[in-house]
């Protein structure tokens, strides 16, 4: 998915991550899957990059049943035991993908991505280094666009069962998009 290395290091690149937990609580929840896209400006995708992050059997004990159901019907949890990747190794692949397309405190950008940032700050500090403070959280807009605008620029997420980080991301993109077109559409240049 690459466009060439006349798109590397754009300061208008956004950084798109999504996890997949074994909870909420950074402090005793673990990383199960990260992904990440690298989009241009105009959201188009630069770089795709998905992997599963190995955690000891233990660590898995304490989810509760929702979320182990959600990742045993998404094949995750099937998948952990052959992944020879741990949470150091994909901070690693991530931190190199997002600096060859992007310069220093890049913008990180999903839906609640307060949640994501907890456990980056937890778990990858170097990839948190890397970040900018800032972030661009997609569901702040879907607020203001319910608070302000009502039915008219609601948002339908399409009806599927698929749940992974790599489509959650795809899904927080197509959503910016839609809102860009019908909130930001005066002033989008």
């Amino acid at each position: 998915m690459s466009h060439g290395p006349s798109r590397r290091q754009d300061p208008g690149n956004l950084v798109w991550i999504d996890l997949e937990m074994t909870g909420l609580d950074p402090e005793v929840d673990v990383i199960l899957q990260a992904a990440l896209i690298v989009t241009d400006r105009e959201l188009q995708p630069l770089e795709e990059y998905v992997v599963d992050v190995w955690q000891p059997p233990a660590a898995l004990e304490s989810m509760v049943p929702f979320v182990r159901s959600m990742h045993e019907t998404t094949g995750l949890l099937a998948r952990l035991p052959k992944s020879t990747v741990d949470v150091r190794a994909a901070e690693r692949h991530l931190l190199e993908r997002v600096a060859g397309w992007c310069p220093y405190r890049p913008i990180l950008c999903g839906n609640s991505i307060g949640s994501d940032r907890k456990f980056i700050d937890r778990y990858m500090p170097a990839l948190a280094g890397y970040l900018h403070y800032r972030m661009l959280d997609v569901s702040s807009l879907k607020i203001l666009a319910q608070l302000w605008y009502g039915p008219s620029a609601h948002y339908e997420k399409p009806k599927t069962a698929e749940h992974d980080a790599l489509f959650d991301i795809r899904q927080s993109i197509a959503e910016l998009r839609h809102y860009r077109q019908h909130l930001l559409a005066a002033t989008t240049p």
